[in-house]
This record gives C-alpha cells, sequence and structure tokens, in this order.
C-alpha cells in the first residue's frame, strides 16, 4: 500500500500560526528602530526586505505577500518623511518605496516556489524510497519462496526415496527377520521425518497468517521438556538428554502445546549439531515472573557471522552444509510460537564449547500443593 501525499499548501491553521508571528516580527523590528532612531531608508528597507524573506520561507505565500504590505505600510508610515503619515512628499522616497514592495512580493514568490519545489523533491524522494522499500520486499520474498521450494524438494524427495526403497526391500524373499526389521525401522523414521516436516509447514503458515493463539494452563515445567523430547524422539536417539529442574514442587502458567512445540525445535537442532553420544542438558528456571527453558548442545558452537540471523526463516549457518537434513524453518518457527506467548528466544556460544538456545516466556509461578488445594 501507497502512502499518498496531499499537495503541498498551507492550510488553514498554519495561517492562523503564521499570521501573528509575521506582524509581531513586523512590529518588533519598526520598534526596535524606532527607539533605536534607525532613520537610513537603505538600512531600514533591507531590514524589512529580510523579514519578508524569512517570513516567505517557513509560511505560505499569501502570509508572505501580507508581511510584504504590512512592511511596506510600516516602511511609509514611520521612517519616510513626513513621518507618521502616508503622504510621500519626496518622489524618490516613493520609487523606494515601490521598489521595496515589488522586491518583497518577487522575494517572496521566489521563496514560495523554491520551498515548493523542495517539497515536491522530498515526497518524489520518499516515494522512491518506498518503491524501493517494496521491491526489495518483494525481492527477498521471492528468494525465500525459492530457498523454500529447493529445501523442501530435497527433505521431501530423500525421505520418500528411502521409504520407496525400504518398502520395497520388504517384499524381498531374501532378507533375514534381522534385515526386516531394520528396513520397517527405516520406513518408520522416515515417515516420522516427513510428518516433521509437514508440522513444519503448517506451523510457519500459522505464524504468518497469525494464526497461533496463547492457551495457558498450569503445567510442570518437567511436563513440557518431556512432551518436546517426545516429539522428535528420532533426533535424540543417539544423544543423551540431561534435564536440570531449578525446582521440583512448583508449576507455571504457559500454553504448554506451543511452549513444548518451540523447545523441541530447540532439542532437534541441538541434536542435529552434536556429535553422537553427547550430552543435551535443558536447564529451567523460575523466577518470580519468568520461566527460562536454555538448551546447551555438545557441537562446535555458532560462527560470530551466522549469531544474528539464526532465527531467520530459512537461514541456515556456516555448519549446517555439514548436515544432511533441514529447512532453516526450525528456529524461526521457535521465535514465532513463543511471540505468541509474549516470549523470546535468543542464542549465545558457551564458553566450555558449543551453543546455548534460551527461551524466555513470562509465567506466573506457583507451589503445586496450593494449586492443588484450590482445584475442586
Amino acid at each position: 500500500m501507497r502512502l499518498l501525499y496531499p499537495p503541498f499548501a498551507g492550510g488553514t491553521a498554519r495561517v492562523r500560526t503564521a499570521v501573528p508571528v509575521a506582524a509581531a516580527a513586523v512590529a518588533l523590528l519598526t520598534l526596535a528602530f524606532v527607539q533605536l532612531g534607525v532613520t537610513n531608508p537603505t538600512i531600514v528597507a533591507l531590514s524589512f526586505l529580510l523579514v519578508v524573506l524569512v517570513v516567505a520561507t517557513f509560511s505560505p505565500r499569501r502570509v508572505a505577500v501580507g508581511t510584504s504590505l504590512l512592511s511596506f505600510a510600516c516602511f511609509n508610515f514611520f521612517f519616510l518623511p513626513p513621518v507618521r503619515t502616508f503622504t510621500i512628499a519626496d518622489p524618490q522616497h516613493g520609487v523606494a518605496l515601490l521598489t521595496l514592495l515589488a522586491v518583497s512580493i518577487v522575494a517572496s514568490h521566489l521563496a514560495s516556489q523554491a520551498r515548493e519545489r523542495a517539497h515536491e523533491v522530498l515526497v518524489e524522494r520518499t516515494r522512491l524510497l518506498e518503491e524501493r522499500k517494496e521491491a526489495e520486499v518483494v525481492r527477498r520474498g521471492a528468494e525465500l519462496k525459492s530457498a523454500l521450494l529447493a529445501s523442501l524438494s530435497h527433505d521431501f524427495k530423500t525421505p520418500l526415496t528411502a521409504v520407496t526403497v525400504a518398502a520395497n526391500n520388504l517384499n524381498a524373499t531374501w532378507l533375514t527377520d534381522e534385515q526386516r526389521r531394520e528396513q520397517a525401522e527405516i520406513v518408520r523414521v522416515e515417515l516420522d521425518r516427513l510428518n516433521r516436516l509437514f508440522q513444519d509447514i503448517i506451523d510457519l503458515a500459522r505464524i504468518e497468517t497469525n494464526a497461533v493463539a496463547a492457551e495457558p494452563e498450569w503445567v510442570h515445567p518437567a511436563e513440557i521438556v518431556e512432551a518436546a523430547a517426545r516429539q522428535i524422539t528420532p533426533a535424540l536417539s543417539r544423544h543423551r538428554l540431561v534435564t536440570e529442574l531449578g525446582t521440583d514442587n512448583h508449576l507455571v502458567r504457559v500454553d504448554p502445546r506451543l511452549t513444548s512445540a518451540a523447545l523441541a525445535h530447540l532439542l532437534e537442532n541441538a541434536g542435529q549439531y552434536s556429535p553422537e553420544g553427547s550430552v543435551i542438558v535443558v536447564r529451567v528456571t523460575l523466577s518470580a515472573d519468568e520461566m527460562r527453558l536454555s538448551v546447551r548442545d555438545g557441537g562446535k558452537g555458532l560462527a560470530a557471522r551466522d549469531l544474528p540471523h539464526v532465527f531467520e526463516q530459512f537461514y541456515r549457518g556456516a555448519s549446517a552444509v555439514e548436515q544432511r537434513f533441514g529447512t532453516g524453518m526450525g528456529l524461526a518457527i521457535t521465535r514465532g510460537l513463543l511471540a505468541a506467548e509474549g516470549g523470546r528466544v535468543w542464542a549465545e556460544n558457551d564458553p566450555g564449547g558449543g551453543a546455548i538456545f534460551t527461551i524466555g516466556l513470562p509465567a506466573e509461578s506457583r507451589a503445586a500443593s496450593a494449586i492443588q488445594a484450590e482445584r475442586p
């Protein structure tokens, strides 16, 4: 949507403000010259002309013309003999007076034109900047779509190929029972991967259309961690998950579905970038009004150039080239799901090695016994 700019003109409110200011400027200049006894026509005329130019620079044209006429009158009445009358005794003074009026009006006209032209240039520049911004949004959108299609085509094709081959192998008569179980496990794992991919696409679409709504309820933090781990069992199958709970007897009021889904993406990411057999640690800490869930992996950590971008859609860091799977949607989905709860997520490197991803959620916490006592 493009902004529409009205033509530059002095509105009623602007005229009402400019008129008394211009009149006051002419009056003050006149009073100062009278009090100081300045009577040189050239000095007085140039001073009035300067006031007209200043007014024309910042006020509508009609105000500038009015200031010219007022200056004309004051110059005649207070400074041209006979003073305090509008009579012009010397023809040269009449010429000087008319010259002041003509120069003032022309100068005010030129100043107004220059101001209007500058405004038009500003409007045109603003319009060009908006068009450039819109073009950049379109370009980035096209790049994101291309990245998504390229990533999805690979991530769909790979598990589908594995499922097809494994399913065909199940019909082979030469397979041993152990080999048949291995092929069945491949089918299960790859189908689970496809299901996860479909869920990511659905979650991303819901986030993009602002269709994610939080439904908070009282839940134990350990239940959130367990639910998240269940969602990505294959990704954690070759790692050891350790949960460190700050407390065992407190419940928090959050949306367990959104929170566990967001945490699941962080755990899946940790599983992908940690070596086989490494430990992934989930630490839960509670404060008066916030719950934090941090995931520390056993990987190489994040490159400095990747840190500002890890939560952008379809962004894959320097170490992603080593991974067979990944669309770059998971961390962006995490941020979107948490935003629906008023939460946030950030990443940092652990001084001892690996990366730490932390979720911060506004959450009321209370003792489990108090919650149970209130329930019917």
